[in-house]
């Protein structure tokens, strides 16, 4: 066993897995919406497919980014935990501005889920799983005590090598 799973305990908590596999569920299903988008695509319009597969080449390249974001929360990163998070914030801001604007549709459950995937990392059970990062102790800086009336450089505090100060 490494270090970092026996400080963080040897078994991820549940609400960590229930997350990582909501993202990965939905990743899966927008990426087959890609590829359906794509085929498509290229039976009604065969004009806009190169346009259709660089957006597919783009939509498929961020999920497989966010998938390997999942991966990373799912190892214990909070800094991906908070990148995945932010992007689940704006697809739920989506949603919001969506239902406003119309009718809502089947395709809001997505990002509504993505949310509820955000908020399950963020509850204190799976906190531990995140651990923090350490503080990297400041340099300290010797003491100015004076400057040096000629030269006009700064004259600092000398520790002596008794243990004092």
């Amino acid at each position: 066993m490494d270090d970092v799973s026996e400080q963080r305990g040897a078994r991820r908590p549940t609400v960590v897995t229930v997350a990582v596999a909501i993202w990965w569920t939905v990743l899966a299903v927008r990426t087959v919406e890609v590829v359906v988008g794509i085929v498509r695509l290229d039976r009604e319009d065969p004009a806009l497919l190169p346009a259709g597969l660089v957006g597919a080449v783009l939509g498929i390249g961020f999920c497989a980014l966010l998938a390997w974001g999942a991966l990373r929360t799912a190892r214990g990163s909070g800094t991906a935990r908070f990148w995945l998070a932010l992007v689940s914030a704006f697809a739920v801001l989506n949603v919001v501005i969506a239902v406003f604007a119309a009718e809502p549709s089947w395709t809001v459950l997505e990002p509504l889920a993505l949310g509820v995937a955000a908020v399950l990392t963020y509850l204190p059970s799976a906190r531990p799983w995140f651990p923090r990062a350490e503080r990297r102790p400041r340099r300290v800086e010797p003491r100015t005590i004076g400057w040096d009336p000629q030269t006009g450089e700064r004259i600092t505090e000398q520790h002596g090598s008794d243990g004092r100060g």
